[in-house]
C-alpha cells in the first residue's frame, strides 16, 4: 500500500517546522545585536506602563533568547520525528509506529514552539491520524461455487 499522503503531510509539517527553527534561530542571535538592544531600549522608554525599576533590558533579552533556543531545540526534534516517520511510512514499514510518533509530536511540539509550529503540528497531526486510520485493501474474495461440467 502506497502512503503518499501521509507521507507528503511529513513533509509540509516538516517544513514548517524548519521555518519555526529558522525563526528561532534569528531570535536566538538577537541577543548579541546592539541595534536590537536600543530598539528594545526605545520601546520599552517610550511605553508609559513598563516600571524601569521592574524590568531591566537584559532580563529581556535573556529572556528572549531563553525561549528562542527553546523553539529551536522542539523545531530541531520536530524535524528529526518528521525524517524517521518518512522512513517507517516509507514501503510500509511502520505506519501504526509512525502514526502514534506523528501525533503525539504534533501535540508536544507545537506547545514546544510557543505556537510557532501550529501548521507543521496540524500537518503532522492530519498525516498521523491518516496513517493508523487507513487499512491495506484485502483482496476480493469470490466465495460463488464454481460450476464444473
Amino acid at each position: 500500500m502506497k502512503r503518499t499522503v501521509e507521507i507528503v503531510f511529513t513533509v509540509i509539517g516538516a517544513v514548517f517546522f524548519g521555518v519555526a527553527l529558522a525563526i528561532g534561530a534569528l531570535f536566538a542571535n538577537m541577543g548579541d545585536n546592539p541595534q536590537a538592544r536600543a530598539e528594545l531600549e526605545s520601546i520599552l522608554s517610550q511605553d508609559p506602563n513598563v516600571d524601569p525599576d521592574q524590568i531591566s533590558v537584559d532580563q529581556l533579552m535573556n529572556a528572549m533568547s531563553t525561549g528562542a533556543w527553546t523553539v529551536v531545540v522542539a523545531a530541531v526534534i520536530a524535524v528529526a520525528l518528521g525524517i524517521l516517520c518518512i522512513i517507517f511510512l516509507k514501503g510500509n514499514k511502520k505506519p501504526k509506529a509512525a502514526g502514534i510518533i506523528l501525533i503525539v509530536a504534533a501535540v508536544l511540539l507545537t506547545f514546544g514552539t510557543f505556537g510557532l509550529g501550529l501548521f507543521g503540528g496540524i500537518a503532522y497531526l492530519v498525516a498521523g491520524i491518516t496513517a493508523l486510520v487507513r487499512k491495506p485493501k484485502s483482496p476480493i474474495v469470490n466465495d460463488e461455487p464454481t460450476e464444473t461440467y
